[in-house]
């Protein structure tokens, strides 16, 4: 029985993904200048922390990347941040179903409050995880496996919805049914590569999948 749905919250609950590549390629642009990105490139780092493209690219001046990317992306954040259509709805109907939510981020939980707070989601979460608060990030099952502490729930209990590799392997990883948005800024075909239990093409969807699950 499905007791608590956990989120991821960039590019599931809210369309952050213009934002992200515009400050993904700022910042390489202002970092790597003789050597220019590729649009593939670019969304490779969609889904890993911050931490681990810094060491990727840039083994010797990670941290530079991270403070340059985190200076631009709060620059520009309030102005492109939007929310995807139906969450909202979406949230209320759990919420009246009697369903604990909660976001499970690989954000910066300064972050990620700043773009609830814009949208007027947070009074809908019950626990709010993000990436600053785990030794391991997702794909990694930690932070699934602490909020499923936090409620005191198994992992047969909850699921994970997310728009990337990182959120369907993180779900595996601990046990719990995972749940891809098809409006996933990389596609659901691409997500279908990662064998979810499920892939929803709208919000509706996902209250139809959990209300099956809760009976």
């Amino acid at each position: 029985m499905i007791k608590a749905v956990f989120f991821d919250f960039d590019g599931t609950l809210v369309d952050t993904n213009p934002l992200i590549i515009r400050t993904f390629e700022e910042t390489f642009g202002a970092l790597m200048p003789g050597r220019p990105m590729s649009q593939e490139e670019i969304l490779d780092c969609i889904g890993p922390t911050l931490e681990e493209t810094g060491n990727k690219y840039f083994a010797d001046k990670a941290s530079d990347f991270v403070s340059h990317y985190r200076e631009l992306n709060l620059r520009y954040h309030d102005e492109m941040v939007e929310i995807y259509p139906g969450i909202d709805g979406m949230l209320s109907a759990l919420k009246g179903m009697g369903l604990s939510l909660a976001i499970v981020s690989s954000k910066k939980r300064d972050v990620v409050l700043r773009g609830l707070r814009l949208m007027d989601l947070e009074k809908y979460f019950d626990f709010i995880l993000a990436g600053d608060e785990v030794a391991n990030p997702k794909p990694h099952q930690e932070p699934i496996e602490i909020a499923l502490r936090f409620f005191g729930l198994k992992p047969s209990e909850a699921v994970m919805v997310g728009d990337n590799s990182h959120d369907i392997h993180a779900a595996q990883n601990a046990g719990v049914t995972s749940i891809g948005v098809g409006w996933a800024f990389k596609g659901a075909d691409y997500l279908k590569k990662f064998a979810p239990d499920y892939i929803i093409k709208d919000a509706d969807e996902m209250i139809e999948i959990v209300k099956s699950g809760s009976d």
